[in-house]
């Protein structure tokens, strides 16, 4: 019997957090600010960078460890053995086994090993005598799978060789969302038409092919993280009533959010709008599926959009999101608060930034913030008074766009520059 595949589907960053954009370009109100010497400026391009040992690569099982059931655990490891081969072959499990115990058994495997990207989502399988016979499906098998496997080895020996320069687990983690979103892109045809033919819900698809939906997103931000020694785990859920998938990561010691899938945009401000977020925060767009034990078989069996979770971490803390690690935060109107962050638009100019980002702290009402900053000026006389701070080496231009996110708080400023 053949069980029907669950197609994982994910919309583009934009069609769930379209952020509104205001063009300003009015006369700033009459503000105080303290002028500092461009010496003070340098681009972080050029400071010295720290070169690091690559940690060893992380091999979490966390979705084995969650499995109760030791006929599943069995069949997990029957899996390892069998996806050796180059040809699956029938496997006879332990006990009796439902279609929603294979899938989990699967799943499992698969959220434990995504360099494994031959595997199918699909199976086949029958009892006869007091056991259960599964049969695994590849999407490429033979002399085709292991000339895949090289171009596979010597894409990830690539990344793990550029990977040197960073010396910290969010940088690392940071490293790795770039590099997907900068090497490939989301198939839309395959998504929407439930054409998940070849290796676009893979690893593969994202390092070889450079075309993949979420589910090849999440397995290669999950293999990545993984091989520069960060934990990572992969996320089944729900957007918009769409089956989609992402992860969370653990850095230093806490895990975070991120949808990779979602931050590579057609707009590059975007970037990193679901890049280290807390549960409250990705929950506000996302929903993580039930837990494997939490689901009823004749539930599982009647939902296509179901695929199930084994582990999904807690995610409270905000300390390594992207924002907070590199934004200025807007607590008042002040001179103080103005100083700092006209100090922070030079030096975003001086490293040649294309957007510079402001947090809004929660003790004032976004909205009204938003309004002062683009609308009454403000942005317009931190712009005018970083210009006055680099004395002609870099100068922007105080006509530009600004955008918002009410989920993080946070308003991006599109920097022009006229020289």
């Amino acid at each position: 019997m053949n069980i029907h595949k669950i197609q994982t589907v994910a919309k583009k960053a934009l069609a769930a957090a379209l952020p509104l954009a205001l063009c300003f370009s009015i006369a700033g109100c009459s503000l105080k600010f303290k002028i500092f010497d461009n010496s003070d400026f340098k681009p972080t391009s050029e400071s010295e960078a720290l070169l690091s040992k690559i940690p060893e690569p992380k091999q979490t099982s966390y979705s084995y460890s969650a499995i109760t059931n030791e006929h599943i655990k069995n069949l997990y490891a029957q899996i390892e053995n069998e996806c050796q081969k180059p040809v699956p072959a029938e496997i006879q499990c332990t006990g009796t086994l439902t279609q929603k115990d294979i899938y989990e058994a699967i799943i499992a495997f698969k959220n434990d090993h995504p360099d494994i990207f031959w595997i199918k989502n699909t199976f086949s399988y029958y009892d006869y005598d007091g056991s259960t016979y599964v049969e695994l499906f590849y999407i490429s098998s033979g002399t085709t799978l292991e000339t895949q496997k090289e171009k596979f080895n010597e894409a990830l020996n690539d990344f793990v060789n550029n990977a040197t320069m960073y010396s910290s687990e969010y940088e690392r983690e940071k490293y790795v969302n770039d590099y997907i979103i900068s090497n490939c892109v989301y198939d839309d045809e395959a998504a929407y038409n439930n054409k998940t033919n070849g290796n676009v819900s893979t690893a593969y698809g994202v390092l070889v092919d450079g075309k993949a939906i979420c589910e090849g997103y999440a397995r290669a931000f999950q293999l990545l993280c993984n091989k520069l020694g960060i934990e990572c785990v992969s996320i089944a859920g729900m957007t918009d009533d769409v089956g989609h998938e992402w992860n969370c990561a653990k850095i230093d010691g806490n895990w975070y959010q991120v949808d990779v899938t979602w931050n590579d945009s057609q707009d590059d401000f975007s970037n990193y709008y679901y890049f280290n977020l807390t549960d409250e925060q990705m929950y506000s767009s996302h929903r993580a599926d039930d837990l494997f034990d939490e689901i009823e078989p004749d539930n599982y069996n009647n939902d296509e959009n179901l695929i199930g979770n084994l582990y999904v971490p807690e995610c409270n803390s905000t300390e390594y999101n992207y924002y907070n690690q590199t934004a200025p935060i807007l607590y008042a109107f002040d001179e103080e608060n103005d100083n700092t962050i006209s100090n922070a638009l030079a030096n975003s100019a001086v490293n040649g930034d294309n957007y510079f980002n402001i947090i809004v702290d929660d003790s004032l009402d976004f909205e009204d913030a938003y309004s002062t900053l683009v609308q009454d000026g403000y942005v317009v006389n931190y712009i005018e008074s970083a210009n006055n701070m680099l004395w002609g080496e870099v100068e922007l231009d105080t006509s530009s766009y600004a955008y918002k996110n009410d989920t993080l708080r946070v308003i991006t400023i599109v920097l022009n520059y006229i020289n």
